[in-house]
């Protein structure tokens, strides 16, 4: 693989801006021929397998994974350097805490693709995750861990890997790039060579955030459960411009999330964020002409029924 060591080299400078620095004195990369894709990161190397090539035998991924992204070449070599961080230097204490490894290794993943290859791949990677958690939620939560693999092993891999990602991602959504990252920061420093459990990531993000964040941990890390969202809207006049009202209703169980809404002006399109937190809530925006073609969680970043 022309290159391989130039993009660990990104990979490993981008990864020390977000978690802090390269645990161990030096990087090693493996490339093995081996009959199946994926890799393994052992502390200070990494093992990315090659599968053989033939005429006979096409290279191929696994489509039906919800995992596989081997359309990105980056994706085996980025996740597995991401272990160095997350599952070597600092790895769960039970298997409640797998998260801490797998997720936050997918959720770097995700970061660097979008870091090198811009919003739009981020998007689709985020929407597929989603939808890989609306397929399997229902097996479990986040922290029921390895056990889930007992029973689905997609489902495994869809929670503890992709849904992680989704959760995380909207944490960075909720706390804003500077102080989610200087919560990484501390508490990759904090467990460095140690044995971390969730609680002790959430109350480092507490810290770094100033802010309560039980509510989302216990919605989207303890709970099979994703929210039920109806969304109305309405649009009046006011001045010389429109103002645009949501009212937001969560008919099941609260989650707290970020949730984007998008519409035009001028066909010029707006997008706005707010906080959901509660079971009814009302946001108002102002609009310089009447808004159109209104769209709730447009991207899909936050999994569950939106109506």
């Amino acid at each position: 693989w022309k290159g391989m060591l130039q993009e660990a080299k990104a990979i490993v400078e981008d990864y020390e801006k977000w978690f802090g620095s390269f645990p161990y004195e030096k990087l090693c990369v493996v490339e093995r021929l081996w009959p199946t894709g994926g890799g393994h990161s052992p502390a200070s190397f990494v093992i990315l397998n090659e599968m053989p090539r033939t005429p006979d035998r096409p290279l191929q991924g696994s489509p039906n994974s919800p995992v596989d992204l081997s359309r990105y070449r980056e994706y085996y070599l980025a996740h597995e350097i991401a272990h160095q961080w997350w599952g070597q230097a600092v790895t769960g204490q039970r298997y409640r805490d797998q998260w801490l490894s797998e997720g936050l290794a997918q959720f770097a993943v995700v970061q660097y693709l979008r870091a090198k290859l811009g919003e739009r791949t981020f998007a689709g990677l985020i929407r597929r995750f989603s939808q890989w958690t609306e397929r399997k939620s229902k097996w479990g939560p986040i922290t029921l861990g390895s056990r889930l693999s007992y029973l689905d092993f997609d489902a495994y891999q869809a929670i503890v890997y992709n849904k992680s990602a989704v959760a995380l991602n909207m944490l960075l959504d909720l706390l804003g790039e500077e102080v989610f990252f200087k919560g990484l920061h501390e508490f990759f420093e904090k467990y460095k060579y140690r044995s971390a459990r969730t609680a002790n990531f959430i109350r480092c993000m507490e810290q770094v955030a100033g802010r309560d964040l039980k509510q989302f941990f216990e919605g989207w890390f303890d709970s099979h459960l994703l929210p039920e969202v109806r969304v109305a809207h309405d649009i009046r006049r006011e001045g010389d411009g429109f103002v645009l009202k949501f009212r937001v209703n969560q008919t099941r169980n609260v989650f707290v999330f970020p949730l984007w809404v998008e519409w035009e002006e001028n066909r010029q399109k707006v997008r706005q964020k707010f906080e959901v937190s509660a079971a009814t809530q009302e946001f108002e925006f102002h609009a310089a002409s009447r808004p159109a073609k209104i769209k709730i969680n447009p991207d899909k970043f936050v999994p569950g029924n939106f109506n």
